[in-house]
């Protein structure tokens, strides 16, 4: 069965307001700024949330966010999403115009799609992964990539989710991209899973 693991629409600008399996937000989360209904993700620090309860044996894997890239072009390598230490999506440079979305599972990197650079709006990105191989990548609703043999028969481990880079160097002032609201769902081979909780969440120490 597929579980909601986070859930955010910053109604009221605040980071801890979610919904979620049980966890907590590291420190420097709840530290970064805010725009209107975004979070701005700064170079050198992130957005990351950590399970009270690992999820193993995950099969699958959907995640949905809004973000917009502050630049023109996307000029280096913008870790979007981490799930844990075996998943990674990020933007790689391609053109001008257009980013190469780039997905690690299990330590094998895949270019999945492309996607025109998110700089004068923000783009919705939809990732669905299975572990019958069958990928998808969607941009504002629009199917722009299909794999169908992607890490076949793999199971992930996800501790945490994050957002950004904590380990970048914090080389500008200006935000590495704005996120807006987002989900990330799994499907798990466990039939039991940890209650989800609507919104209080614990700081980390």
């Amino acid at each position: 069965m597929w579980r909601s693991v986070l859930l955010h629409e910053f109604p009221d600008h605040d980071v801890r307001s979610l919904q979620g399996l049980p966890g907590t937000w590291s420190s420097e989360s709840l530290a970064l700024g805010s725009s209107g209904d975004t979070m701005l993700i700064a170079p050198g620090r992130s957005l990351r949330y950590v399970l009270d309860t690992p999820l193993v044996d995950v099969i699958g894997v959907s995640c949905q966010l809004r973000f917009k890239h502050p630049g023109r072009a996307v000029t280096s390598s913008v870790r979007i999403l981490r799930l844990g230490d075996e998943f990674d999506l990020s933007l790689e440079p391609l053109t001008t115009f257009q980013a190469l979305v780039r997905i690690r599972l299990h330590g094998a990197w895949h270019d999945i799609g492309q996607l025109p650079s998110p700089s004068t709006r923000f783009a919705e990105l939809r990732f669905d992964w299975h572990t019958s191989g069958k990928t998808y990548l969607r941009v504002d609703g629009r199917l722009v990539g299909y794999h169908d043999a992607l890490s076949r028969g793999a199971r992930l481990t996800i501790s945490d989710i994050a957002f950004g880079s904590p380990e970048s160097l914090p080389t500008s002032p200006d935000p590495l991209y704005q996120l807006g609201d987002f989900f990330v769902r799994t499907l798990s081979r466990r039939t039991r899973w940890p209650r989800r909780h609507p919104a209080a969440v614990r700081r980390r120490p």
